[in-house]
Formats: structure tokens, sequence, C-alpha cells
């Protein structure tokens, strides 16, 4: 018998920059993954290492957006950051939760969440991820 995937990719989900939609599949391979060991039976203790790889790459993956952003001199990258280091704190919050109530299923809720709130995020960001030169950062001469 197969078991749904927890957040199947859509097209809708692309947004034309390669590392972006590259980085977006593999978050949600991952929080796929997670879902698959839930199901499985697996306790939030068992999984930390999914947990840590999830939080590793959502990091690195607002780490890229931000200085692509950078780069294109987003006017409201402030925000941007703000709301990067918010998501990392309220997901490890959400974790810790799941954890002590033995409920892996707030992380799965937290996340599905968090990615419908970060598409829409893109609708902002994205025409700037389109005006990148390739260059993650400049350097004054």
């Amino acid at each position: 018998m197969s078991r749904p995937l927890y957040i199947v990719w859509q097209e809708s989900f692309t947004q034309g920059e390669p590392i972006i939609d590259e980085q977006h599949h593999g978050v949600l391979s991952t929080i796929n993954t997670l879902h698959y060991f839930i199901q499985q039976g697996y306790e939030l203790r068992e999984l930390l290492p999914t947990i840590k790889i999830l939080i590793s790459f959502l990091v690195f993956h607002y780490k890229t957006e931000e200085g692509i952003l950078r780069s294109t001199e987003y006017p409201d990258i402030e925000s941007y950051d703000s709301e990067m280091n918010r998501v990392i704190d309220e997901f490890k919050a959400v974790c810790e939760k799941a954890r002590t109530e033995k409920s892996p299923e707030l992380v799965l809720a937290y996340l599905k969440n968090w990615w419908h709130k970060h598409l829409k995020s893109h609708q902002d960001i994205t025409p700037f991820l389109h005006n990148w030169s390739g260059e993650y950062c400049r350097v004054d001469k």
C-alpha cells in the first residue's frame, strides 16, 4: 500500500529561479521524509536528526534568499531577516512542544502552515530573485 506524501510538489510552487526551486524541492522532500517516519510510528526524539536537518535546511534556504535579495537591493530586507529569525525560533519551540507533548503532528502542521506562508512571501520577493545577476554579494573596491 502506497502512503501519500504530506506535501506534494505542484508546478504552481515553481519560482523560476533554479537554486530556489531546487531548495524548495529539498525542503518538501525533508518534510515528507519526516511525515513518512511519523507514519512508521517513530517518536519525535527518535527523529531529532531529521528535525536538525530541517532546521539547517530552513536556515540555509533563508540565507540563500537573503543573499540574493541583498544583492538586488530588496527594499524590505530587514523585515525579511526578522521573519527568518522568527520562523527558526518558532520552529524550534514547536519541536520542543511536540516532543514534550509526544505529538509530532504539531511539527508537521507547523511546517505545512510555514510552507504556505513562505510561498505567499514569494509574491513579494520573487521579482527581486529574477533580477539577480548570479552573484550573492558585491565587493566594493
